[in-house]
């Protein structure tokens, strides 16, 4: 390997070279060039904001190693030919959200281990079962009638292109879906959930802006709060819900973009209190915050979820999709949202696809005006519990050291393994044939969820019996 020439600062990139050889900063400009793009016209971001997103890209990817230094700020200013003020936002931007750290004295550093990611925890492997992901394992719940090509390409309006989604359809789920306090006009429809979320990231929040968390959430939440440059702050929570006290505290401290909360959490399967909904809403609209309720999971829990909506109605956004309670193929979700927020939705939206799938939203009516569908979700939450229970029981007989507490609601186990690893467990169990997700994934913190996994029981009972097997041999073989 040739040495650096004298005074000049060297950084290794796999992406551009043979892993481990050192090149010049320039050469790592050129990557990050490539990787920003040339900015499009009526670009939205400024150039602080793509030069983060292709770091945090290079990253997240694994084109830079653990403890790899970066150039100092003025020295890939000048490369990039930037303001040493907008390389010094990025950076501080990734050392917010965990994935560099700056050491006094010696620079900027990719931090060891990095933040485990989104992408990662979905990255799929041969397996035997499923137990990562928590959606209904197939399309059994789909009404078995007949739907006419012309039903299907039945529009409102005829050209498909409804940024907020066909009429019909947000009357449908204002009516069906939705907490009271909400409108068909305050609704914007989705392709899922996840894009929901995206959606409500991409439109409220800035590179700096603050999240308010509980300490475990939904990584894809957490995923769309870190792509806009966000920094997610746990708040601490019980089984009844965000703390009132610490919520108000974090509010006067952080000043946050929203608070994200899950009525029925993911992963933990608690289900918000109806007394604790009323103090947090309350909170809420003392301290000016607004809040967003990932309601995706609402209708399968032990009773009624309770939401903040019913005592806030002009500062709560609510979100949700069919996937929990139908099938996760059917990628149709919606938000709730107030006047000003829902125009900022809807501009967001129309960035990213400009309108959903007219084929997808006229079979969500179809599915809407089902007259069994509250039946047949009644009929599968009950399904669940069972599921829930036989696998608890399993669970409790042969992985007796394992510490849970029974979920409420949802579609998985939060379980903690003593003195195990999490990331390491679901390494070993992925050998076994059996996939599970990591306790870090669901944290901002994630060494506070590092001895955690959790555990989809959606499946029927013989594949979660078959589950455990596999799970009883993965926890020999790891301890």
């Amino acid at each position: 390997m040739t040495a650096p020439a004298a005074g000049r600062e060297t950084i290794v990139v796999p992406h551009v070279c043979v892993e481990g050889v050192i090149v010049e900063v320039e050469q790592f400009a050129v990557v990050v060039g490539e990787r920003m793009g040339r900015p499009r016209r009526n670009e939205r971001r400024s150039r602080g904001e793509r030069l983060f997103d292709a770091l945090r890209e290079l990253v997240e990817g694994g084109d830079l190693l653990a403890e790899t230094r970066l150039p100092s700020e003025r020295a890939l200013a000048e490369a990039l030919g930037f303001s040493r003020g907008t390389v010094a936002s990025a950076y501080l931007s990734l050392n917010r959200i965990g994935l560099i750290e700056r050491r006094h004295g010696s620079g900027s550093y990719v931090r060891p281990g990095g933040r485990p990611t989104f992408a990662r925890w979905l990255r799929e492997g041969a397996i035997m079962v499923d137990l990562a992901k928590a959606a209904v394992p197939d399309a059994s719940l789909l009404p078995n009638t007949a739907l006419r090509v012309e039903d299907l390409l039945d529009a409102r309006p005829q050209d498909g292109y409804a940024p907020a989604g066909d009429a019909r359809l947000r009357a449908l789920i204002a009516a069906h879906e939705l907490p009271t306090g909400f409108a068909a006009d305050d609704i914007v429809v989705t392709s899922g959930a996840q894009q929901a979320i995206h959606l409500v990231a991409d439109a409220l929040l800035a590179p700096g802006d603050r999240v308010l968390v509980e300490p475990t959430t939904y990584p894809g939440m957490l995923a769309a709060g870190y792509r806009f440059g966000a920094e997610a702050i746990p708040v601490p929570a019980d089984r009844d819900g965000l703390d009132p006290d610490a919520l108000r505290a974090a509010i006067r401290r952080h000043r946050p973009a929203y608070v994200f909360s899950l009525p029925v959490h993911n992963p933990t399967g608690a289900v918000v209190s109806a007394r604790r909904a009323k103090a947090i809403a309350e909170v809420a609209a003392e301290e000016g915050a607004l809040l967003v309720e990932d309601r995706s999971l609402a209708d399968l829990a032990d009773g009624p979820v309770a939401s903040a909506v019913e005592h806030l109605p002009e500062g709560t956004v609510c979100l949700g999709s069919l996937s929990k309670t139908t099938w996760g193929g059917l990628r149709l979700g919606w938000i709730a949202a107030p006047p000003a927020v829902r125009a900022l939705l809807i501009e967001a939206k129309q960035r990213t696809d400009l309108a959903c799938s007219t084929l997808d939203q006229q079979f969500a009516i179809h599915l809407l005006r089902d007259p069994d569908r509250a039946t047949r979700v009644r009929e599968w939450s009950a399904t669940l519990a069972g599921r829930r229970d036989h696998f608890a029981a399993e669970l409790a007989e042969h992985l007796p050291e394992w510490e849970w507490t029974l979920p409420r609601g949802g579609l998985s186990l939060w379980a903690r393994l003593p003195g195990a690893d999490g990331e390491e467990f679901v390494a070993t169990a992925l050998r076994h044939g059996v996939a599970v997700s990591p306790g870090a994934v669901f944290a901002p913190l994630p060494d506070t969820a590092a001895d955690r996994i959790r555990l989809s029981y959606a499946w029927p009972e013989p594949i979660l019996s078959q589950a455990v097997e596999l799970l009883v041999k993965s926890w020999r073989e790891s301890r």
